[in-house]
């Protein structure tokens, strides 16, 4: 805290009072340039001393009924602005938030300040639609909030007079500081927004509501004009171009606004862990006949009071607080399926190319620092290790690689152990050679059981292959005939509006007991993209993306691959015998242990304990 902000008081009444010293004591040129250089140095004490903000609700939290009250930063909003600060014009800034914590606001007050003192300052303001960024006599809009900063509004609010530039120049979609030569420029959120020139940081707000395709185009589009865009939204689902570039690695620099960190917001927060409350602030005092909602989330009584508004539902709670991106669109895996398997995934043993004999399909594996197969698994003499059977499930793509062609991928579980083992995922492989590549890992992984989604013309050309290439150890997908049910002679597994959630469900359930171990972070991920929309099952990156691996209405992926993986290991429980494995079967695995209970169980028969 510098030695300005620190003498600014934080309480409304005593702020008020402040601020109508401080421009009363600034009667005269020399002190008025001595407060310019102040603000100039210290960008906190300009906004809490010299900023207004417009609240239409009336803001209860701040005690007032004003619709126009002195911009009073919290600790979360001052360390916010001191990392965009540091940040502008250098890194990008992607900024997640809970709703109504002030961003907007925020982001385009650091614009202001340096639009004020920053000589030749430019700034590109983009929101999901041109009226939104600045229409005649709407409120709303980006550069609205800009024009209050400056000029307030019925007398109230705005820069006092001698801190106010002397020419500013204002037309639709443009605002220019004549006097040091900074400029705001708003744009329609189109593919060709701001090609034409250079900004010192351009701002993006509520980027994940921006249109599908706007997105991907305007992120584009701004990246080669500016050092510095500010992504800044609440998300919205599990995919578009602001879900990657919150989840992508990458140089830009994080922003995590969360209503718990809002001080009046937190009072109260409590949360239920396996039924029983925990009080976290203990020093609110709960009335007697308080109902707490013991569901594991960490809650207060603002956010119950916000749950219970008309209106109010699980996933506008998760989208609008819960920062979930996700829940926001039904999501179809829950968080205890992920809190289960978070803790379980891990890095690969090996990662490598994996290649075959194109007549005889004997399998050839090359480990490398990278490559599509990822192993969770030992490679003695260069073969999985032989302790238990596998198997594996395929989803299967047109494998044309580039636009809308999703992957195709191949998961392999243990069939004792109930762990992934192996993973791969490639678009560039055509159904028939990926049916060829599936059977040589299936010798690789020692005669795997082979499931595979038989849906679309990938699905058939795969079969195909298969069968000409007569691998037996195969799943045929069962037909329910009135009261019993019979194996038929079609290969493969054929997916529905029924078949398709009953398996992702069951694999659902397997994680989140324990039972099934995931160990890909990519698989998991994926996980996540899975939403209800219209009471239908939709992988969400499927239409709305533009990760060409990740298009295409029939999306193929790990998680198809997965859930066909584990269902075929309840479909064919493994029959582990040791004895048929041709290496040296490791000390205490469960191949070795099994070995030992069968040859101690010969030992009581040859003693006649039968």
């Amino acid at each position: 805290m510098t030695e300005f902000y620190s003498q600014v008081p934080k309480t409304l009444v005593e702020n008020l009072e402040y601020r109508r010293d401080l421009l009363a004591w600034a009667d005269t040129p020399k002190r008025q340039r001595a407060l310019w250089t102040a603000c100039n140095r210290d960008i906190l004490y300009f906004v809490n001393a010299f900023c207004w903000l417009y609240e239409p609700r009336a803001s209860k939290l701040r005690g007032t009924k004003s619709k126009i009250i002195p911009f009073m930063t919290y600790e979360y909003q001052d360390e916010a602005f001191i990392t965009m600060n540091e940040s502008l014009g250098i890194a990008d800034v992607g900024v997640e938030k809970s709703r109504d914590l002030g961003a907007t606001w925020m982001f385009l007050t650091l614009y202001f300040y340096h639009w004020v003192f920053n000589p030749f300052s430019s700034f590109g303001l983009m929101s999901r639609n041109q009226d939104l960024v600045d229409k005649p006599g709407k409120k709303d809009t980006l550069m609205w909030k800009l024009d209050f900063l400056l000029s307030g509004e019925g007398g109230k609010g705005g820069l006092p007079p001698w801190m106010r530039p002397k020419n500013v120049y204002r037309t639709n979609l443009l605002m220019e500081n004549r006097d040091n030569g900074s400029t705001f420029e708003g744009s329609a959120t189109t593919g060709d927004a701001f090609r034409g020139g250079r900004k010192t940081s351009i701002g993006m707000d509520e980027f994940a509501s921006f249109s599908k395709g706007d997105d991907y185009e305007a992120q584009a589009a701004t990246q080669h004009a500016t050092d510095s865009r500010f992504f800044v939204s609440t998300p919205k689902g599990a995919s578009g171009a602001y879900y990657d570039v919150m989840h992508e690695p990458s140089s830009m620099v994080k922003i995590i606004l969360d209503w718990r960190s809002h001080p009046d917001r937190k009072l109260g927060l409590y949360q239920g862990k396996d039924g029983d409350l925990e009080i976290l602030d203990k020093d609110y005092k709960f009335p007697e006949d308080y109902k707490h909602v013991l569901d594991g989330k960490i809650r207060s009584p603002y956010y119950d009071a916000e749950c219970a508004r008309p209106g109010a539902t699980p996933q506008s709670i998760a989208q609008e607080l819960d920062r979930d991106y996700g829940g926001s669109e039904y999501q179809l895996f829950g968080p205890e399926m992920y809190e289960a398997a978070s803790t379980r995934t891990m890095m690969p043993f090996k990662q490598g190319i994996f290649g075959y004999d194109v007549e005889t399909l004997d399998p050839r594996f090359a480990a490398t620092d990278d490559g599509p197969l990822n192993l969770w698994c030992h490679l003695p003499d260069d073969m999985p290790i032989r302790d238990q059977t596998y198997v594996i499930g395929c989803d299967i793509s047109a494998g044309l690689g580039g636009s809308h062609t999703s992957n195709s991928a191949i998961v392999v579980l243990g069939a004792t152990t109930y762990e992934q083992v192996a993973e791969y995922a490639t678009n560039t492989v055509k159904p028939d050679d990926f049916a060829d590549l599936a059977v040589a890992m299936c010798k690789w992984f020692g005669g795997a059981y082979l499931i595979w989604e038989i849906n679309g013309p990938p699905g058939s050309g795969f079969t195909r292959r298969v069968l000409n290439q007569n691998y037996d150890n195969i799943f045929y997908r069962e037909v329910e005939q009135r009261n019993f049910k019979k194996k038929t002679k079609n290969p493969g597994w054929f997916s529905s509006e029924k078949t398709k959630p009953a398996v992702l469900t069951e694999m659902s359930h397997a994680v989140k007991s324990g039972k099934l171990v995931l160990r890909s972070e990519k698989l998991l991920e994926e996980c996540r993209q899975y939403v209800y929309k219209e009471g239908r099952i939709v992988h969400s990156r499927s239409v709305k993306t533009q990760d060409d691996s990740s298009k295409g209405q029939a999306h193929g992926d790990r998680v198809i691959a997965a859930a066909l993986a584990w269902h075929a290991v309840k479909d064919r429980p493994p029959e582990i015998k040791a004895e048929e494995f041709t290496q040296e079967i490791p000390y205490g695995s469960m191949a070795w242990r099994m070995k030992q209970h069968s040859e101690k169980m010969e030992l009581v028969k040859d003693d006649g304990w039968d």
